[in-house]
């Protein structure tokens, strides 16, 4: 089961943003989240004549859409009309409060890297203003975002900044919100007294102010500090406050924390009476407010707590309700804790067969997540690029706008502008000649290091590492050596290869025959592997550019041979086509295309293969360089005589120089 510290830690994010943005909701509590709704509070915000008040509507209302059903919904309809009316009005004050709101919405939506551009840019207009409280509050909500990155130091180096300015300007609430997410840093670093110390300091602030929210906050945060000390008797008694506090504002999310970490804590002490009766007041309040992910992480820890109870029949009923609704919306962080119960379940039943079963499936769906996280993190980036092209375009406009203003007097210049212009175009030229060489061999050790990380990229890395825990897991020392030693032969090849532009083929055959090998390890030895080289050939005289060929290969395995599960031949054959032409064919008997597409399409519809499209962009610079022509990539979809797909076959043809002659 997850760390209770981590499955805290998102929902007191929820708590926090009462504190770390503080807005009135006086104007947007009652919307309806459809698009008729939306489009009435955008009309109603045009009414207002002021600028300013209809910037604090839209803040207000794009607050309220964020914490509705429109959590990953890509903007926010009335924050980018709060941008728009900013910018054009040039009140550089009310364009820091939007971008600050911008960074709240969008780490709300999980786009920390988005939020972090939006907070800086707030930073530097509201450091111009010199508006005090409002710096606090940046940089408390950067800080923030920096952690939810795992940036632990950057986030510790911004809430010190709010800190510093929010005691210097008496403001209790960024102190109070400094401290506790500084408490916080500590707590994920598992330094728990100084996590605690810092909660304390937090708490004395809220509890001068009489704020029960923060009291709440403070004392769940102690709580999970104590618990990571394995202190659970005092947990649960800062557990219980946290409870008064939150039943004193009716808060129903800070309710339903509570029940979850009071039920953790006792299952902890062993008192699994009491730990299934906080366990049963979440699930009662989660089902009452419709929170399905919720519902089902509380399935999963009751199934778990009668598991402990040995009442097994009580524990598979509630974890496989837990993972059904889990399956249902999709969630893969709650299936993936349902496979780790039901592993622990099978496994107390004797069942090691299951239980190893439930395990590999906890095992996929985490290497899933990370996949998720990297592709998320990859949207990041592309929307950090629009925004830099949109800032881009404005400056243009912008200059523009000013030409446009010289051009009046450009008829007293006009000899020397044509004179200058002439001088421009000659420079000019030079330049662009020259920037475009640098260019291409710039690109060309771009694509070079790209190849290298798609090679090396966390998804191989990982599932190589789980099949060497599996070797250990299943007391295969021996195995799992060999696998770790071919790994790592594999790794420190790629790493020296990927120096050279060109390698002996002999080099790249030996690195092609270790992937092959390792990639038939994890299939379960499901294919054989024929290497046929032209015995005319001297393979240490031939050089070849690296990592060239197993982009094909990897295809060949995890599309076409992987899904056949048994009876698979992959062959590769290498000939002298032609002086300076390697002929490479790379034939399998899989599934063929049509049917891997399928299967793609149905698992990772927006997934392209990195891999071949840096190859095809290497072998184009390639032929460039050394000025001579390639046969494009030749792919070929083997049938039978039933005119059933049988297999693959890819023909390419790589450049060579010889060491020696």
């Amino acid at each position: 089961m997850l760390h209770p510290i981590f499955a805290f830690a998102s929902s007191v994010c929820l708590l926090l943003t009462g504190l770390l943005f503080p807005i009135n909701l006086a104007g947007a509590s009652g919307l309806v989240d459809t698009s008729t709704s939306i489009r009435l509070q955008l009309d109603t915000a045009s009414s207002i004549h002021d600028d300013t008040a209809q910037i604090s509507y839209l803040l207000n209302a794009g607050y309220a859409y964020r914490k509705g059903p429109h959590i990953h919904e890509p903007e926010n309809p009335f924050l980018v009309r709060a941008l728009k009316l900013a910018e054009k009005t040039g009140d550089s004050l009310q364009l820091a409060k939007v971008y600050n709101a911008l960074a709240v919405d969008q780490r709300n939506a999980a786009r920390y890297l988005v939020a972090v551009n939006y907070g800086k840019q707030a930073l530097d207009l509201a450091a111009a203003k010199k508006d005090t409280v409002l710096l606090c509050s940046i940089y408390n909500n950067i800080g923030v975002a920096y952690r939810r990155l795992d940036e632990n130091q950057q986030a510790f180096e911004y809430h010190m900044q709010a800190l510093r300015l929010a005691e210097a300007c008496h403001n209790w609430r960024n102190q109070a919100v400094a401290i506790n997410s500084i408490g916080n840093i500590y707590l994920s670093l598992k330094q728990y007294d100084k996590a605690i110390a810092s909660f304390q300091q937090s708490l004395e602030i809220e509890e001068s102010h009489d704020n029960d929210l923060g009291l709440a906050i403070n004392y769940a945060n102690i709580g999970l500090a104590m618990e990571g000390k394995n202190q659970y008797d005092r947990a649960v008694d800062y557990f219980l406050r946290s409870l008064h506090y939150n039943q004193l504002i009716n808060s129903v999310q800070g309710k339903l924390i509570s029940y979850n970490n009071l039920g953790r804590a006792y299952r902890a002490l062993g008192q699994y009476t009491l730990s299934l009766g906080y366990f049963m007041k979440a699930l009662q309040l989660s089902g009452q407010i419709g929170d399905v992910i919720d519902v089902s992480d509380s399935h999963i820890s009751i199934g778990y707590t009668y598991l402990l109870q040995k009442k097994y029949a009580e524990a598979y009923h509630h974890i496989s309700e837990g993972l059904n609704i889990a399956r249902s919306i999709q969630s893969k962080s709650l299936i993936m804790q349902a496979y780790q119960a039901l592993q622990d379940y099978y496994a107390r039943l004797g069942d090691f067969k299951q239980s190893m079963e439930m395990l590999q499936n906890a095992l996929n769906y985490k290497d899933s997540m990370l996949n998720e996280k990297l592709n998320n993190r990859m949207a990041e980036l592309d929307i950090l690029y629009q925004l830099d092209r949109k800032n881009a375009a404005i400056q243009l406009l912008q200059k523009e706008a000013y030409l446009k203003e010289l051009e009046s007097n450009r008829n007293m210049l006009i000899a020397l502008f044509l004179l200058g212009f002439i001088v421009v175009i000659i420079v000019g030229g030079y330049f662009v000649i020259r920037h475009r060489e640098l260019k291409m061999h710039q690109k060309a050790l771009q694509l070079e290091l790209q190849s290298l990380r798609s090679r090396m990229n966390p998804h191989f890395i990982f599932n190589s590492l789980n099949s060497i825990h599996k070797y250990i897991w299943t007391n295969q020392p021996e195995e799992a050596s060999d696998y770790l030693t071919k790994f790592a032969r594999l790794i420190r090849m790629i790493l020296e290869n990927s120096e050279r532009d060109f390698i002996p083929l002999s080099k790249e055959i030996e690195f092609l025959s270790i992937y092959v090998e390792l990639e038939n390890l994890r299939c379960n030895h499901g294919f054989a592997f024929i290497l046929q080289v032209d015995e005319c050939m001297d393979t240490d005289d031939i050089m070849i550019a690296p990592l060239m060929i197993q982009p094909f290969v990897e295809n060949a395995i995890w599309h076409g041979l992987a899904p056949r599960k048994k009876g698979g031949i992959l062959k590769i054959s290498m000939k002298l086509h032609a002086q300076q032409k390697l002929q490479v064919e790379i034939e399998d008997n899989g599934i063929g295309r049509q049917k891997a597409e399928a299967i793609k399409m149905h698992k990772h519809p927006q997934h392209v293969s990195m891999g071949l499209r840096l190859t095809e962009e290497r072998l184009k610079l390639l032929q460039n360089s050394l000025s001579f022509d390639l046969q494009q990539i030749q792919i070929i979809d083997l049938v039978d005589d039933n005119q059933q797909s049988c297999g693959t076959k890819v023909i390419l043809e790589l450049p060579v120089e010889f060491a020696y002659s």
